[in-house]
């Protein structure tokens, strides 16, 4: 009985290791397939390459980012090869995640440094504008990528000042200004309510010096001239209040600057009053 277990024993060891080789010499056949390279014949002209890439984009952004690095490689002459530089960026800010968006800039900044004068260049140096634009919080927040997207965005005005995509970011630039005024004139408020009022005024008059354009201005000048009552400097909250009178006679902080400036005038007769 003995014997006969020994003999299973090694017809099955035996078994095994023939079925061991079979398994290396599929495994070894199939990774010399793998490596057997194509030509740029098999996998298609420039044009071929790109219209797969492009028609990927949306729903498979990293697959179509692999079809244009190939074009890169397979045809580094080719006109395909420049827009598909272009196509790798456009794969990253696809994905509109924050790590995605910084990849995209740099990859559309990197085309616009290497080709100014293409006619993509104009809607790649719009795009390193949008990427940081994308990313822009609300007024309330921090507004890093805020500054990011102006001075991003003032560039390509700069570069490409005639074109459609420039009147484009110049909106875009007064909509990111408009955040940032808020952003500051919420920090004064802020500082307000906490009677923080020299720091109040500090940011009031960061918002008006640096964003005329501020469209509320008439709460920031009312505000402004709270401060300053507040602080007792009762000429400079008059010449605040008198700005919210002259210039925005609908304003719901009309009557509010009219009523400071009556009781900023019954304080002043009496101390006068006192004086006498």
């Amino acid at each position: 009985m003995t014997y006969l277990k020994d003999k299973k024993d090694i017809k099955m060891y035996g078994l095994a290791a023939v079925m061991v080789v079979i398994l290396l010499l599929v495994f070894v056949n199939c990774k010399s397939k793998k490596n057997v390279a194509l030509t740029p014949e098999q996998r298609g002209t420039a044009k071929e390459i790109y219209d797969k890439a492009k028609a990927r984009i949306k729903r498979k952004p990293e697959k179509a980012r692999l079809l244009f690095k190939e074009i890169m490689h397979l045809y580094p002459d080719s006109p395909y090869a420049r827009r598909a530089k272009v196509g790798i960026a456009d794969s990253y800010f696809r994905q509109k995640d924050a790590t995605s968006l910084i990849m995209a800039a740099n990859e559309y900044q990197e085309y616009v440094n290497l080709y100014p004068n293409s006619p993509d260049a104009v809607y790649a140096k719009m795009q390193v504008g949008m990427c940081y634009h994308k990313q822009m919080r609300k007024a309330g927040r921090d507004q890093d990528n805020t500054h990011k997207a102006i001075q991003a965005l003032e560039a390509m005005v700069r570069m490409y000042p005639d074109t459609k995509e420039a009147k484009d970011a110049r909106k875009k630039i007064a909509k990111a200004r408009q955040n940032l005024a808020t952003h500051y004139y919420l920090i004064g408020i802020s500082n307000y309510r906490l009677r923080a009022y020299r720091g109040a005024i500090a940011r009031f008059k960061q918002v008006i010096d640096n964003y005329p354009d501020f469209t509320k201005n008439d709460r920031l000048y009312y505000y402004t001239g709270k401060a300053y009552y507040a602080r007792r400097d009762y000429d400079s909250a008059i010449s605040f209040f008198q700005r919210v009178i002259g210039s925005f006679p609908k304003s719901k902080y009309l009557k509010k600057s009219q009523k400071m400036i009556e009781t900023i005038n019954q304080i002043k007769s009496a101390v006068e009053g006192a004086k006498k």
